[in-house]
């Protein structure tokens, strides 16, 4: 995420802004510039910042025309007063915005009456900046730590060769799966073991029909869709994780399928075009998709009209341990991104898919050598007794 606040100087509040704003995030890329930078930052702006904790004195007042050619987030505008004109940045910019301080700079007065109207400038911006990052950064934020955490699993799996990890304190996914040995068109080389669920069970995909496969991984859903579909039909695999990608397309490769192929993206922004799909499937992959909202939506968008979707995923019904739920393995995992069924159900009417059916329900039981990694001897014997557990579920939907 880059950010770029610009005044007119680059000396007092754009300096304190770019100061507070890069402590809230490692993520986050933050610069301050002017359309006529001074020659140093105001001795009493760097004076209140290290009042405040932060230190400014590196800083230097820099001129806007140095990130013309930089792709930016956001570009804040921080002029005050209706007597100063804002400056306009003319570069590359996905979204503009105007939070207004008054210029300490101009402050008259006793030498303390100047420090004062600095303190309350810094004090304003420090609100208001953290109140942007709330409503605006934190929340894509958190997702694109969510998805590099995914990301980094799952190429690490894809370049194994499996489901179960080197390390011994990794989750072994495959306590999700089910077996495939039987279907037609199953290819164990591109079974990772990762899936929940077999959805093409009950996707009812008809020969001819267009399927898309969300989260293809290997290519071990898209092979049984393609017997289904026969050499008339089409079958797309969309994946985020190249190792994956590299591994599906070998396996089609080998396979000899003229109607398979898979493409690079995300789920929650598919590089495909409006009403391509007759069927989507997915496999235990939606749930780790940090906006399911979007997610669906997305969905909704590729399904021609006529449309449905079958989904195997992973929800939860009463309350997970917080230990489980915030482990950032068990995120990639499957456990810990789980939504409550109830909520997830939701979520895919509010999409506005019709029909909505689950086909298939059982509940996955996390072996006691994981749960005690997590829980100590109180929340095990807790989580034994209670009626809350993880889920795996088939749900079906249609788009009229």
């Amino acid at each position: 995420m880059k950010v770029l606040i610009l005044c007119t100087g680059n000396s007092c509040r754009s300096q304190m802004a770019e100061g507070f704003l890069k402590q809230m995030h490692p993520a986050l890329q933050v610069w301050s510039a002017g359309t006529h930078p001074s020659s140093i930052v105001h001795p009493i702006a760097i004076q209140v910042m290290k009042e405040a904790g932060i230190d400014i004195s590196l800083g230097y007042p820099k001129s806007a025309d140095m990130f013309a050619s930089v792709d930016l987030d956001y570009v804040i505008t921080v002029c005050g007063g209706a007597q100063e004109n804002c400056p306009v940045f003319s570069g590359k910019v996905k979204n503009r915005l105007h939070i207004g301080f008054d210029d300490p700079a101009d402050a008259t007065g006793s030498g303390e009456e100047i420090l004062s109207v600095f303190r309350r400038v810094r004090d304003e911006i420090q609100h208001d900046f953290a109140a942007f990052f709330d409503k605006k950064l934190k929340s894509p934020l958190e997702e694109a730590r969510l998805k590099a955490i995914v990301l980094e699993k799952y190429s690490a799996i894809a370049s194994a060769g499996g489901c179960c990890c080197e390390s011994p304190a990794d989750v072994d996914y495959s306590i999700f799966s089910e077996s495939y040995d039987q279907l037609k068109g199953y290819n164990p080389d591109a079974d990772m073991g990762l899936g929940c669920g077999i959805p093409t069970e009950f996707a009812g995909i008809k020969a001819g029909d267009t399927v898309l496969d969300l989260g293809s991984g290997a290519g071990n859903d898209c092979f049984v869709a393609r017997a289904e579909t026969g050499e008339k039909g089409r079958v797309i695999g969309l994946d985020f994780s190249d190792e994956m990608l590299v591994k599906a397309r070998k396996n089609v490769k080998k396979l000899g399928l003229k109607n398979v192929e898979f493409v690079a993206g995300d789920i929650d922004n598919m590089p495909l075009p409006d009403a391509i799909a007759d069927v989507i499937i997915s496999n235990c992959v939606l749930n780790l998709v940090p906006s399911k909202e979007r997610a669906f939506a997305e969905m909704m968008r590729v399904l021609k009209n006529d449309g449905h979707f079958c989904v195997s995923d992973v929800v939860l019904i009463g309350q997970l341990p917080e230990a489980l739920r915030q482990d950032a393995v068990l995120y990639a995992g499957c456990v810990s991104g789980a939504l409550q069924k109830n909520d997830y159900l939701a979520i895919i009417e509010k999409a506005g898919f019709k029909n909505v059916k689950i086909h298939k329900e059982k509940q996955v039981s996390l072996p006691d050598e994981l749960l005690h990694k997590y829980l100590d001897k109180q929340g095990f014997e807790t989580y034994k007794k209670s009626e809350s557990g993880i889920f795996s579920i088939t749900v079906s939907g249609s788009k009229m």
